[in-house]
């Protein structure tokens, strides 16, 4: 199993940069018109009456991917994201940064981007991003606190409309805690998530770098997938990125069926990116919704 370390030799050397390190004030920031919250629930503000979307995701395929791409440190990142970009509808990335090459990338793709900004490097927002070829019907982000570096973890939560349907897909884009001596601070930041998600009761993708580098994690983890009534994917090559035997990035799902997957491996980051294809499923007779681009 492959086993990165660059989080962990981070922590060594984190003392000598958090004086370059700045908690960011800002909290979710878009590109596109988006209704916002920084309340600790993330549900829709209740309307009237539901309306069917004409304007959407697509039903029959709705391309998924989760990257945490280190800051777009590494070479060849611009490169790799534009080849994602262009084949995926939906984009979960962690250690997003706010910069003019990154976002004027996703905008050259036709991508609308949010994030829910964790703090500031030398100047430059960092955080947690979602974009979609589509506007946030909603969003809303929570930060909780790295116990031992004091540097913030970001969430994002948004939701997107589908196509034919009164539904809406939640998305939860999550970077994990990394640095802790238990998981009690660890199980705080899931159980935040779960408290902002737990009221919908339709389509949900549930993805990120979770750093769930150890059993204990993964317990934790796998109680908010129960929780939840999220299912796993089965990846038939996993070139998921491990940490001491461990995979730390995760897609978890539900009320749609995966049609197929894969795990890129690139060098332009510390993290392989993960990609699904889901098609939604009406939760009230279990079939599919199909679209006739299909």
């Amino acid at each position: 199993m492959l086993i990165r370390f660059r989080n962990f030799v981070s922590l060594l050397v984190m003392p000598l940069l958090v004086a370059c390190v700045s908690i960011d004030s800002m909290q979710i920031v878009s590109n596109a018109h988006a209704t916002t919250s920084e309340k600790p629930s993330c549900d829709i503000p209740v309307k009237n009456e539901q309306i069917v979307s004409t304007h959407g995701l697509d039903p029959a395929k709705i391309a998924f991917l989760t990257w945490n791409i280190y800051k777009g440190d590494g070479q060849g990142w611009q490169k790799d994201l534009a080849v994602f970009a262009k084949n995926h509808d939906l984009m979960a990335i962690q250690e997003a940064t706010l910069d003019q090459e990154f976002t004027g990338l996703l905008e050259t793709n036709d991508f609308n981007w949010i994030m829910n900004s964790a703090f500031q490097m030398n100047g430059t927002t960092a955080g947690v991003m979602t974009v979609a070829h589509l506007n946030a019907v909603y969003s809303c982000g929570m930060k909780v606190r790295e116990p031992i570096i004091r540097l913030p973890k970001s969430t994002l939560v948004s939701y997107y409309d589908i196509e034919g349907s009164d539904e809406k897909l939640l998305v939860a884009n999550i970077h994990g805690i990394n640095f802790t001596l238990g998981t009690g601070v660890y199980r705080e930041q899931l159980e935040q998530l779960y408290d902002a998600v737990k009221d919908h009761h339709g389509p949900m993708i549930v993805a990120g770098d979770f750093n769930s580098w150890s059993d204990d994690r993964m317990i934790e983890v796998n109680h908010l997938v129960k929780r939840l009534s999220l299912s796993q994917i089965e990846y038939p090559i996993n070139n998921k990125t491990h940490v001491f035997g461990k995979a730390i990035d995760h897609v978890f799902y539900r009320q749609l069926e995966p049609l197929s997957n894969q795990v890129w491996q690139v060098s332009s980051s510390d993290h392989n990116p993960i990609s699904v294809n889901f098609r939604f499923k009406e939760k009230s007779t279990g079939s599919m919704m199909v679209s006739d681009r299909f």
